[in-house]
């Protein structure tokens, strides 16, 4: 319950710097929850771990020109058993690129201090991690996808 309650208030943020008029129009029906969810895609899903079991992704990304982001990075049994959580938010860099001939489309999610995550867009439900290139890992039998949820 309190991640859907900070998710929907980071979405409630982003979505009220850009619509503020609209925002007010539809606070006055009370139907700004609706709002909330139309306005933002998730992604779900769990990568390898060097040195450990996984590690789960949950991204909320605002669908609009904001691009603006919520991630909660889940690094599984991390600490003497228990899970390790980072929480980041910002805005999504979106980056349109050619690799081997190919037009790829991609985010960069900050993470601070000079780190980021990047997942290239591989069809309209899936997300699939990629290192700063845009390349995918060369091992096929790991998966590095998150799932649009619904």
């Amino acid at each position: 319950m309190k991640k859907v309650f900070v998710l929907m208030a980071v979405c409630a943020t982003m979505v009220a710097c850009q619509q503020k008029g609209k925002a007010d129009a539809e606070a006055k029906t009370g139907d700004t929850a609706q709002v909330e969810t139309a306005d933002t895609v998730r992604y779900t899903g769990e990568v390898p771990a060097a040195d450990g079991p996984g590690i789960r992704y949950e991204i909320a990304l605002a669908a609009d020109s904001t691009n603006g982001f919520y991630m909660k990075e889940t690094y599984i049994e991390a600490e003497n058993g228990k899970d390790a959580v980072n929480n980041y938010t910002g805005t999504a860099e979106k980056i349109e690129k050619d690799v081997n001939g190919t037009k790829k489309v991609a985010y960069k999610f900050a993470t601070g201090k000079d780190g980021a995550i990047y997942f290239l867009q591989v069809n309209d439900s899936t997300l699939r991690m990629v290192n700063d290139q845009l390349e995918e890992s060369g091992s096929k039998e790991l998966n590095y996808d998150l799932k649009l949820v619904k």
